[in-house]
């Protein structure tokens, strides 16, 4: 019965698991589509819009972009010396609308 019970759970895990995998997917697909529309910015353009602003041109990124498909906010890593600093930046219109720290 016990282990019934571990088999039940660790199904029920892996299913749980499957639809944020999903939503990750397509809001991957979504993003390209906008993109293709021009209702956002791609992505390589938005890096190198926030590279040539004052104090980011000095700054390295990092890589590995995440994007909030709710808020159409993408989150760029990038590196100030020995600090980690990551820029928000509106995927439409390419205006930074945030920083931490």
């Amino acid at each position: 019965m016990f282990r019934t019970l571990i088999i039940t759970l660790a199904s029920a895990s892996l299913l749980a698991g499957t639809p944020a995998i999903a939503r990750g997917d397509r809001d991957q697909d979504n993003l390209r589509e906008a993109a293709a529309q021009g209702q956002v910015i791609p992505l390589n353009r938005l890096i190198e819009g926030v590279k040539s602003r004052p104090p980011y041109s000095g700054m390295t990124y990092l890589g590995g972009p995440q994007f909030d498909a709710e808020r159409m906010l993408y989150a760029l890593k990038f590196m100030d010396g020995s600090q980690v600093v990551v820029v928000y930046v509106d995927a439409r219109t390419g205006r930074i609308v945030g920083r931490k720290p």
